[in-house]
């Protein structure tokens, strides 16, 4: 039996104002014009019709790139804090940000100061899909997501996967995950249709 899951990352948010990752603001910050935009055109792609349950980030930008399928094809959909993006941290004052993060996927078990590692981010996107994956087998599963959360999960079953992979990830992304109960899911990254976005990185000054 097969199970099918789609990670999907968000479309491009409104650019915020306050500084700051995993503030009140940024947890609830909407989709651009163009991000709607980008999202609806996920309409376009027949793999992501019809699916049979959704789950979502509890960060408001996840919801809201899946919610033209979930209200096109009327999926059900529950929201899930584990998905949420992971905790960057804070960067060492001696440290370069681009040293800063491309140094997670060097040491993915390295846990920043008022952060997450890697590791522990990618533990927690496993249990997540895994009880979606336990709860629905056999089902077309949409699940929305963040950019670095995805890149940690995936770390677990791409060899060598690196900050220029994650680089690559555009706004949105889907990546496609058969599961057959045995070993790891065959992986699949479908083509998007628009360009990457200039990489927005967390500020030097706080999280």
């Amino acid at each position: 039996m097969e199970t099918h899951v789609y990670l999907i990352r968000h479309s491009i948010k409104m650019r915020s104002p306050i500084k700051g990752a995993f503030s009140v603001f940024d947890k609830m910050q909407p989709l651009s014009g163009e991000g709607e935009a980008r999202a609806k055109m996920l309409l376009d792609f027949p793999a992501l019709r019809n699916a049979d349950y959704a789950v979502a980030s509890t960060m408001s930008r996840s919801l809201a790139t899946i919610r033209y399928l979930l209200e096109a094809d009327n999926v059900p959909y529950a929201i899930d804090d584990r998905l949420r993006e992971l905790d960057f941290g804070k960067k060492p004052e001696d440290q370069s940000l681009d040293e800063f993060m491309r140094e997670k996927w060097v040491y993915p078990e390295r846990v920043p100061e008022d952060g997450e590692s890697v590791l522990q981010c990618r533990q927690r996107m496993e249990a997540a899909i895994q009880e979606a994956v336990a709860e629905h087998p056999g089902e077309k599963i949409l699940i929305g997501s963040h950019g670095a959360a995805i890149g940690s999960y995936l770390s677990g079953i791409l060899y060598g996967l690196d900050d220029d992979f994650v680089r690559s990830i555009n706004l949105p992304d889907v990546f496609h995950l058969t599961f057959t109960g045995e070993g790891k899911p065959v992986y699949e990254r479908l083509e998007m249709p628009f360009p990457l976005p200039k990489r927005e990185l967390p500020p030097k000054d706080v999280r």
